[in-house]
């Protein structure tokens, strides 16, 4: 125990001395603020005003959509970036000296995905009082203790699910420049994949089909879903059930596959499933490496 705990200790205080690392985990998390704040949230604010005409909260309703997106997309980008410590090791041979030392194999693995939890945890939780602090100033209001409690348990599994998937494509790489292509198609193509840069329902029933079976779109509808709880109560509160209906369609607060709508214990469970399957297969890699 004492050695896992030195090892996650290590990784957290290399990945926290690199700025350049802790700067590109949050690259596209920048990126979709500036094209929020630049043309989207302003489009996004007129639709709705020309749809549901001048009610109280639309300012509310439009910030806190892209704030939780952003807050998916960190979940995403940030365990992705904070693996970084562990090519790092590999690319200087670093890590041949751990496997040839009396540290378990096992431990260490732990210690590279135990270090991306507390990492990402950390860097995701400072996003949401970031994007708090936006929304409050659009009109919005404080988080009750009972949903920020949701949030950071919901924020917490999309880390371990992606942090799991991110692990075992790591285990084939061996080398930064692979490492930061693939940081680099994750932070450019997260946006559209979540649904963060556009409303997934002006898309192709074909691609929304496609999307609807990525993790992403579960942890996404997830976290919004509680985010907007607030601004969604005041905008839609006299308001028909089928004009919601309509907004959480377009804007991508369900996940349909087929003609089934998935509720959120399913997308929770979904979630839990692909972290698993991941460990698991980084295990069986793992077991199988020399290296």
């Amino acid at each position: 125990m004492k050695t896992l705990l030195q090892l996650i200790k290590r990784n957290s205080l290399l990945f926290f001395r690199d700025r350049a690392s802790v700067f590109f985990s949050f690259l596209a998390v920048i990126i979709i603020i500036l094209m929020y704040i630049l043309f989207l949230g302003k489009m996004q604010t007129n639709d709705l005003s020309q749809s549901f005409g001048a009610v109280p909260g639309i300012d509310w309703l439009t910030s806190s959509w892209i704030m939780a997106g952003i807050l998916t997309v960190s979940t995403v980008t940030v365990p992705l970036a904070s693996l970084g410590t562990m090519i790092k090791d590999r690319e200087s041979g670093r890590i041949i000296d751990f496997y040839t030392s009396p540290i378990n194999r096992n431990i260490l693995a732990l210690s590279y995905l135990m270090s991306t939890w507390i990492i990402s945890i950390i860097m995701v939780s400072l996003n949401l009082v970031v994007g708090l602090v936006y929304v409050l100033s659009n009109g919005g209001e404080f988080f009750p203790l009972q949903v920020l409690l949701k949030l950071v348990g919901l924020y917490s599994l999309s880390i371990v699910s992606f942090s799991s998937m991110f692990y075992f494509i790591s285990l084939f790489m061996r080398s930064q420049n692979a490492f930061g292509l693939l940081s680099t198609l994750v932070g450019t193509f997260i946006g559209f994949l979540g649904g963060i840069y556009i409303p997934i329902g002006v898309l192709g029933e074909g691609l929304q089909a496609v999307m609807n079976l990525l993790p992403t779109s579960s942890s996404v509808v997830l976290i919004r879903r509680i985010y907007m709880s607030g601004a969604i109560e005041k905008v839609f509160a006299n308001a028909p059930q089928e004009a919601y209906d309509q907004y959480a369609n377009l804007y991508g607060l369900s996940v349909h596959v087929g003609d089934k709508e998935l509720g959120n214990p399913i997308m929770v469970l979904y979630l839990v499933a692909f972290a698993v399957l991941f460990y698991l297969l980084s295990v069986l890699k793992l077991s199988r490496s020399k290296l």
